[in-house]
């Protein structure tokens, strides 16, 4: 054997006892010794990188070759496949790819260590992670990883949240209440406030998306990220839930409530953990370089670095050669990590089939462009609308996660599961008007179902946009009914309200604001009314159970002989001032 092969990877035996604790930790960390999070509703992580639209709907190795590809078309844009391996032309408007993390101000966030941590190794940090290693290839250069920790620990936030101190247990409350259980892990022993003793909790068959997060911020960069997601994380998979500043703070001490991690003692000295860190100014120079070298910049923001870098144009996907029956898979689907600029995303078994057949479909021309309707179908799945909302009876929130909905009036469980979980997606684009529909959609409308404590959160604009012009051109109504809707009586709607027992119900101010004890009145507010579009209006009362199944509401108009005037006067009745309801 030659004597640089009896050096090996790292050059002298003295480099090797140094850095051989980290090698063992940091690259076989994930199979057995690493950190453990021990929060109660921490999700026991996968071992491979976990996409959650993938999870639900396409990891079964039962599934066929034909089905399971198109979980492969999703997991080339989720693991962002698509920023080095451009999908042919008539592909681009779908795989637009996922961004990584905004890195600026990311050394404000993370220590030095836990920066290292995660270039070496990110599934030592986190196992599930999407993001893959650069550092796992037999030509792994400690130079470069000290050289980009000392750049990333540079990008220092301008800023520094100044909000109050969270309290530990109205977290607990909070995050049991307004929807984060619909993507993310129940504590097991918890059960939520005014929840009926009928009700029985289950235990979640769906995966939940894992938070690691807790276990490397301090509490107070945990508030700002659950503040402000979206900046942190333009993919927009991590919606904004309209916290206040008190609720952030809240939530972020609950979700630090539990143990914290510690490292192992091999690893606390070999990372020289326990040192201050000092920024070298000539390592954080040659870290930006590593940093466009090993393209990063490929997935990450680092906003005012001038990394303005093009990324390296490798095979676009329609001519990437795939292993044969027998031969050994390479490149990103190695079964070993390759080294160089090719990234290490370990992935699984049904993965890797998943995205070959992907691949070999492209190829073949298989893959065509969606529909209007399938379009719609992929945002949704995208981004994990299908946890709270269901469409066209496709998702929804799992039975044992809609205890974790809660409801603002206990009352409002009379109404049924509807009483408490986000509505269905179904006739949304024609359901509400031109103007509210882009308000409902991105979060930025006044509540409608003030009896939910569920909130609809705020997601990345860009994505909003297409669901947008997706639903119109789907949902949109054909019927000219509504065009006689103009032209109603308000006071003969107000005596319709009465008589047809509407009151029994709605009312017209306020959730429940008129209610008798244990009834809750679902409010019919002229703001609330005025945004449905009047067609949809008009369908809802004439077939209540179509249009919302389940929900319990009455055919009142059914078999009467003018229904359309009196269904035009409601309305009237219904989008009038309270002072003219009174007159």
């Amino acid at each position: 054997m030659s004597k640089t092969n009896q050096q090996g990877l790292f050059g002298n035996r003295t480099l090797l006892i140094q850095v051989l604790p980290i090698f063992i930790y940091l690259i076989w960390g994930w199979a057995g010794v690493r950190t453990v999070r021990a929060h109660p509703a921490h999700a026991e992580p996968v071992n491979y990188p976990f996409v959650v639209g993938f999870e639900r709907f396409y990891n079964s190795p039962l599934d066929g070759e034909e089905y399971l590809a198109q979980g492969g078309i999703l997991l080339l844009n989720e693991l962002n496949c698509v920023a080095c391996h451009a999908p042919p032309e008539d592909l681009k408007s779908r795989l637009t790819g996922r961004p990584g993390t905004n890195l600026a101000g990311t050394g404000s966030r993370l220590s030095a260590v836990d920066l290292e941590m995660m270039i070496r190794n990110p599934r030592f940090v986190k196992r599930d992670t999407i993001m893959p290693s650069l550092f796992a290839g037999p030509d792994r250069d400690l130079a470069e990883v000290e050289a980009l920790k000392h750049f990333l620990v540079s990008l220092k936030s301008e800023t520094e949240w100044k909000g109050p101190e969270g309290d530990a247990e109205a977290g607990r409350k909070l995050y049991h209440r307004i929807g984060c259980v619909a993507c993310h892990a129940p504590e097991k022993d918890y059960r939520p406030e005014d929840l009926p003793e009928s009700i029985e909790l289950e235990l979640t068959g769906l995966p939940s998306i894992p938070m690691n997060l807790a276990d490397k911020y301090d509490e107070a960069a945990l508030a700002e990220f659950l503040l402000d997601p979206l900046t942190h994380r333009p993919s927009g998979r991590m919606p904004e839930f309209k916290l206040t500043d008190r609720e952030a703070a809240d939530l972020a001490a609950y979700l630090k409530s539990g143990p914290q991690p510690e490292l192992p003692p091999e690893l606390v000295q070999a990372l020289d953990a326990q040192r201050e860190f000092v920024i070298d100014p000539e390592k954080v120079v040659e870290g930006k370089r590593v940093f466009v070298k090993k393209q990063c910049h490929v997935c990450h923001e680092s906003t005012g670095q001038g990394l303005d870098a093009r990324p390296v144009a490798y095979k676009p996907l329609s001519e990437l050669k795939l292993a044969g029956e027998g031969e050994e898979r390479t490149g990103c689907l190695s079964e070993r990590p390759v080294g160089g600029p090719v990234p290490a995303f370990f992935l699984d078994e049904v993965q890797k089939k998943a995205i070959e057949g992907a691949i070999r479909r492209i190829q073949g021309g298989e893959i065509k462009p969606h529909s209007t309707e399938e379009t719609i179908d992929w945002e949704l799945t995208t981004m994990n609308c299908y946890s709270c909302h269901e469409r066209e009876g496709k998702g929804g929130p799992e039975t044992a996660r809609e205890p974790y909905f809660a409801v603002n009036d206990p009352a409002a469980y009379q109404l049924g599961r509807w009483g408490n979980i986000p509505p269905a997606l179904d006739r949304v684009g024609r359901k509400f008007t031109e103007k509210s529909l882009p308000k409902a959609l991105a979060g930025r409308a006044p509540e409608l179902r003030t009896h939910l404590a569920a909130r609809m959160p705020v997601f990345e604009k860009d994505d909003l946009l297409k669901l947008l012009e997706n639903f119109r051109a789907v949902d949109q109504s054909k019927e000219k009914h509504a065009d006689g809707m103009k032209n109603g009586s308000a006071e003969r709607g107000g005596e319709f309200f009465t008589s047809l027992g509407c009151a029994s119900c709605h009312a017209e101010k306020g959730a429940g604001a008129e209610a008798e004890a244990g009834v809750v009145r679902i409010p019919l507010t002229a703001e609330r009314i005025s945004a449905l579009q009047p067609a949809y209006f008009r369908e809802l009362l004439l077939n209540p159970e179509e249009i919302l199944p389940g929900s319990g509401m009455a055919n009142v108009f059914a078999g009467r002989p003018n229904v359309e005037q009196e269904i035009t006067d409601l309305r009237a009745f219904l989008i009038s001032e309270p002072e003219e309801k009174n007159e």
